[in-house]
C-alpha cells in the first residue's frame, strides 16, 4: 500500500483560500496552484507560507478573515439598494455597472475584481481603490442616463426623450431620413457615445447633440442602415434596396454573384470579406470599405473542430478558406501540393497534420495556435499518464 503523501495541483480561474487550514494542507506532500485570482486572509497567509505550496497568479488579494467571496459571470450591477451583508470579496466576469447610489454599498465590499469592463460615476471615482480591473475601465457623468448597447434613434425614441445626457456604451444610429429630430434640440437632449451613423439629411441639426469626441459616420442620402444581417443575399436586397450601408463587417458568398450584381451602392464601415471570383464585380461597384479581405472556393468558419478530408477537397476544385475554428485535422492522404494549391488556413486554434504535410501548412496557415504533427516521435509528445500520486484539479472555482 503507497503511504506516500499525494501532490496537488490546481489549475483555477479563482482560488479562495481564505479558510485554508493546517488540516486541509497536511494530506499533501506538495501544493502547486494556478489560478486568475487567488483570495488569501492573514491566517491563511501565514500558514501557506509555513508548508510546501507554491502559487502562480496573475493577482493575490489579502482579504480579512470571515469575507465572502461573490462571483457574477455576465453582467453584474452595484446600486444603493444592495449593500452586501458581510464583507464581499466580489468577482465579476463581464460587465460591472456602478451606479451614482452606491457609495454606502461600495464600503460594504473588501475588493473587487472586474475581467472585462468597469463602468462607473465619476464621483465614485476616489472610492474605487479597491478595484482592480483586468480590462476596459469607463466613468460617466453622474446625472447621464445609461443606455446599454446601441441606441436607435427612432421615432419612438424622440416622442420619450428626455432633456438629460444619454451615456451610450454601445454606437448610435440615427438612419431614417423620414425622422423629424428637431424635437431633441429643444428639450435640450444630448449624447455622449463614442460612435454615431448619421443620415446625411440630419448632420447639420445632428451635430449640436454631440460632443467633439464623438465619432460621426455619415449615411449618404438613399442608403439604407442594415444592422440585422452581414451576409449579402437577394432577400437582403429585396428587403432594404440596392444602397446598403454596413457599420460592421460585411461577408458575401461564392453563390450570391446575382445579388452582388444588383447592387448600385455599397458602404461597409468594417471589412468586407468574398471570393476572389468576384472581387472584379466588386470593384466594378466602386464600393468604400475599410478592409478588403478576399478568399478562395468554400469558406468554412467558427467550427469548434474540422476535419479536411480528400473528398471535400474533390469537391471545391476552387480551393477552401478555412478560418476561426479550433482544432483542424488534415487527413493523411492530402498532398503538400494540393495544401499548397487549395488551402488557406487563417485565424485558427490548432491543426493536426502528417509530417509530409507540415512543410506546405507553414507556407499557408496565417495566424495559428500551432501546427501539430499527429505521429511525431513519442519522445517529443507530453507524457499522457497520470502520475497516480499526483492529483490534479481543473475547475473554475476552487475553495480550500
Amino acid at each position: 500500500m503507497d503511504t506516500r503523501k499525494k501532490k496537488l495541483t490546481v489549475n483555477t480561474a479563482m482560488c479562495d483560500m481564505t479558510r485554508l487550514t493546517e488540516e486541509s494542507l497536511s494530506a499533501y506532500e506538495a501544493i502547486e496552484i494556478n489560478a486568475a485570482t487567488i483570495a488569501l486572509s492573514p491566517r491563511a497567509k501565514e500558514l501557506a507560507s509555513r508548508l510546501s505550496l507554491t502559487m502562480n497568479a496573475a493577482q493575490i488579494i489579502q482579504v480579512e478573515e470571515g469575507t465572502q467571496i461573490s462571483i457574477k459571470n455576465g453582467k453584474a450591477e452595484i446600486t444603493g439598494n444592495e449593500a452586501p451583508a458581510s464583507p464581499t470579496m466580489l468577482i465579476v466576469n463581464g460587465k460591472l455597472i456602478i451606479h451614482p447610489d452606491s457609495a454606502e454599498a461600495l464600503k460594504g465590499y473588501a475588493s473587487i475584481s472586474v475581467n472585462g469592463k468597469l463602468l462607473y460615476p465619476r464621483s465614485l471615482g476616489p472610492l474605487l481603490n479597491r478595484v482592480q480591473v483586468q480590462g476596459l475601465s469607463m466613468s460617466y457623468p453622474d446625472d447621464a442616463i445609461l443606455v446599454e448597447g446601441r441606441l436607435r434613434v427612432d421615432e419612438l425614441f424622440v416622442l420619450r426623450a428626455k432633456g438629460s445626457l444619454y451615456f451610450v456604451m454601445g454606437d448610435l444610429v440615427m438612419a431614417d431620413e423620414s425622422l423629424d429630430i428637431k424635437p431633441l434640440a429643444e428639450k435640450r437632449t444630448r449624447f455622449s457615445v463614442k460612435n454615431a451613423y448619421i443620415a446625411q439629411k440630419h448632420l447639420k441639426d445632428a451635430l449640436p447633440l454631440f460632443d467633439d469626441k464623438t465619432h460621426i459616420t455619415t449615411i449618404p442620402e438613399g442608403f439604407r442602415f442594415v444592422e440585422e444581417e452581414n451576409t449579402l443575399s437577394a432577400h437582403m436586397i429585396s428587403r432594404f434596396g440596392k444602397h446598403l450601408f454596413f457599420p460592421g463587417k460585411l461577408t458575401i458568398p461564392r453563390d450570391q454573384e446575382n445579388a452582388l450584381r444588383q447592387l448600385e451602392g455599397l458602404q461597409v464601415a468594417g471589412s468586407i470579406k468574398l471570393p476572389e471570383t468576384l472581387l472584379d464585380t466588386l470593384i466594378a461597384l466602386d464600393p468604400q470599405y475599410h478592409k478588403l479581405i478576399t478568399y478562395k472556393g468554400l469558406l468554412v468558419t467558427d467550427k469548434s473542430s474540422l476535419t479536411i478530408s480528400q473528398a471535400l477537397i474533390a469537391q471545391n476544385p476552387e480551393g477552401l478558406t478555412v478560418e476561426d475554428c479550433g482544432v483542424v485535422t488534415l487527413d493523411a492522404d492530402i498532398s503538400a501540393q494540393e495544401i499548397l494549391d487549395k488551402l488557406t488556413i487563417r485565424d485558427c486554434g490548432t491543426i493536426l497534420c502528417q509530417p509530409d504535410q507540415e512543410m506546405a501548412l507553414i507556407q499557408i496557415a496565417d495566424d495559428v495556435g500551432s501546427i501539430t504533427v499527429a505521429n511525431a516521435d513519442e519522445s517529443t509528445q507530453p507524457e499522457n499518464k497520470e502520475d497516480s500520486n499526483h492529483e490534479k484539479i481543473n475547475t473554475a472555482y476552487y475553495q480550500f
